[in-house]
C-alpha cells in the first residue's frame, strides 16, 4: 500500500476511533471519580455503566470495533513508521 493511501485510512480511522474512545474513557473516568469524590443520582450512574461496560450484543458488537479499530491504527501508525525510516536512511 502507498504511503499516501495508508496516511488516508489512518486519518479517517483515527477520526472515527477518537470519538468512540473519548466516550469509553470519559464514561470510565466518571465511574472513577463518582466512586472517589462525589455521588450522583441512580439514574447517571445507570446511564454511565450502561456507556462504558454495558450489556447487550450492540455493546458486544460496539467493543469489537473498538478493538479491532484501535488494533488497525497500532498497524498502520507502524507501518507509516517504517515507511519514513526506510525512505530517511541514506
Amino acid at each position: 500500500m502507498q504511503e499516501a493511501e495508508l496516511r488516508k485510512w489512518h486519518r479517517t480511522m483515527g477520526i472515527i476511533l477518537a470519538l468512540l474512545i473519548i466516550l469509553q474513557a470519559s464514561s470510565g473516568l466518571w465511574l472513577s471519580f463518582e466512586g472517589l469524590l462525589f455521588h450522583t443520582g441512580v439514574e447517571m450512574h445507570m446511564l454511565m455503566a450502561a456507556i462504558h461496560r454495558g450489556g447487550g450484543d450492540m455493546a458486544k458488537w460496539y467493543r469489537t470495533l473498538l478493538g479491532l479499530g484501535l488494533l488497525g491504527m497500532a498497524c498502520s501508525g507502524t507501518a507509516i513508521f517504517f515507511k519514513i525510516r526506510t525512505r530517511a536512511r541514506p
